[in-house]
């Protein structure tokens, strides 16, 4: 295929510089300097005081999870970033009737970091950790439009303990069994309580 000869450069050198780092990874599976996870996710989220505004009152969230680890230690890490988008639909009953109830989507987005420890060996990952960041929610009003309001928006701080199993299935690969975080959030001087559960595919670098 034809390309240009920067190009062709570019990959020459990579090529070079990936053959030289190649020993210390093929050295031993369970070395790595990153692991980057991207999955589904599963959260029952918090409304604090408004939460009595909506009907049904469950709050069952879906989306997705995104999370780098810098590896300081084949048993140390730590979170550069741990993102979760989460999505989920209510409605505000209306005192005129049912038909007139507003259909309100829930948006919630946590932004964490901090240390993990990890039991590691050629199969298998087990991890816990402890972090801390903000956790951003949003009540957004669907109207039908492209410029939907936002009901309610908030930022507060944010703690995260959670554990999980990774297990490997090819040299730069693991399947994210599950990992499971019990989220509190500081809203009026309250701890809220918010759960997510994910699982996907974790690349090891």
């Amino acid at each position: 295929m034809p390309i240009s000869k920067l190009p062709v450069l570019s990959l020459l050198l990579f090529s070079l510089f990936f053959q030289l780092c190649l020993p210390a990874f093929a050295h031993s599976q369970e070395k790595n300097y990153f692991d980057v996870f991207i999955g589904a996710s599963y959260g029952k989220m918090a409304l604090g005081s408004e939460t009595a505004l909506f009907s049904p009152t469950s709050r069952n969230f879906y989306g997705l999870e995104f999370n780098v680890k810098a590896n300081l230690h084949k048993n140390v890490g730590i979170i550069l970033l741990d993102a979760g988008m989460l999505f989920g639909g209510t409605k505000i009953p209306s005192p005129l009737g049912s038909q007139f109830d507003a259909n309100t989507s829930l948006q919630s987005y946590q932004f964490l970091f901090g240390p993990e420890v990890a039991y590691r060996n050629r199969k298998i990952q087990l991890f816990g950790h402890g972090l801390f960041g903000a956790n951003h929610t949003a009540v957004v009003w669907n109207i039908g439009s492209n410029n939907n309001p936002t009901l309610i928006g908030r930022t507060h701080f944010a703690l995260g303990a959670g554990a999980g199993l990774d297990v490997s299935f090819k040299e730069h690969l693991a399947y994210r069994v599950f990992q499971a975080d019990y989220i509190p959030t500081l809203v009026n001087g309250r701890w809220e309580k918010n759960y997510r559960v994910s699982t996907g595919i974790v690349v090891h670098f």
